[in-house]
């Protein structure tokens, strides 16, 4: 009888070490195209934690990555320090560093759940789509509450869980084949919850020698595309290898986020929504036409976030005080 493969769950930041100079998270500087969408929701999220933290003294980014937003900010604060646990993502995040203008900036490896710095150190803290990746989010909160100073100033923003639910591409469940450099099979399957938000990512490499792995290769659009989606569940591959892989990442709507942070005993509380602008544009023909544009229009989107219904917008900024 066949033993059952081996279930290793992984954290998020270790998913984004890996990740770390890849095309997603690239060593070199980031250029903005108004032919993506995300790069739209980036310069806004840029005007958004500009607006909010400008003039503050000392910032600590939390769960910095590599380095966004605070090397686009750091001419509006005294100074900010970037921490992450991930050490590549600090490293492309030092390397960005140096190649920029800053001179009030500082990258370390770091843990939110275990911050180094003195009680009451901080006038803002950012959170940039990392507190969805943080194990123990309660620890994470109250490190973030020690560090800050009285009425001191939390900044965050993440996806939209609901406004995720509702669309079309964004299934319940999702599983595709995918070929690697190496010739390897590689599978992902992603199971997502909506009572409670929560999202489930399994992914491992198929036995190169087992009947699903010889009917993939004799599959001429898999092997044309290098990727193929899939109906099979994780329970129906998992005889096909040894190893799964797999994390769990707890999501946000404007309900959630904003109750999850009163009740940990953050004050003003405040919800609001962002990522309209490449869409409206978009559906009306005029992205490559306002091109030009691109930077004074996404400032005008986080001049006006506060207006939006953050029921129907893709993402979220948090604002609250300690």
């Amino acid at each position: 009888m066949k033993k059952s493969p081996v279930y290793k769950k992984v954290e998020q930041w270790e998913i984004y070490d890996r990740l770390a100079g890849s095309e997603a998270y690239p060593g070199g500087e980031r250029k903005f195209l108004p032919s993506v969408r995300y790069d739209w929701a980036l310069l806004t999220e840029i005007e958004l934690f500009r607006s909010a933290v400008k003039g503050c003294e000392k910032v600590l980014d939390v769960g910095c990555g590599t380095g966004h937003p605070s090397l686009y900010i750091a001419k509006d604060v005294g100074s900010i320090i970037g921490v992450d646990k991930s050490e590549k993502m600090i490293e492309i995040a030092k390397t960005r560093l140096r190649r920029s203008e800053a001179d009030n900036v500082t990258f370390e490896v770091g843990d939110a759940q275990a911050l180094r710095f003195a009680d009451s150190s901080f006038d803002a803290i950012i959170l940039c789509g990392s507190l969805a990746t943080f194990s123990n989010k309660r620890k994470a909160l109250q490190e973030i509450q020690r560090v800050l100073k009285k009425n001191g100033k939390v900044v965050g923003i993440e996806a939209n869980w609901l406004s995720q639910s509702t669309q079309k591409r964004c299934s319940c469940k999702e599983g595709s084949f995918a070929l690697t450099e190496e010739g390897l099979i590689k599978y992902r399957y992603a199971r997502r919850s909506f009572f409670p938000h929560k999202e489930t990512d399994y992914r491992c490499i198929i036995n190169q020698n087992s009947v699903l792995a010889r009917k993939l290769m004799r599959n001429h659009r898999f092997r044309e595309h290098e990727t193929l989606r899939t109906r099979m569940s994780i329970k129906q591959v998992e005889s096909y290898c040894a190893k799964i892989e797999y994390d769990e990442e707890e999501k946000f709507d404007a309900e959630t986020i904003a109750s999850f942070f009163a009740e940990n005993g953050f004050k003003d509380v405040l919800v609001s929504g962002y990522g309209v602008m490449y869409d409206l544009l978009d559906s009306a023909g005029l992205v490559n036409e306002e091109a030009p544009h691109m930077k004074q229009l996404c400032k005008a989107e986080a001049t006006i976030s506060h207006l939006l219904n953050p029921l129907k917008t893709e993402m979220l900024f948090l604002t609250c005080k300690a």
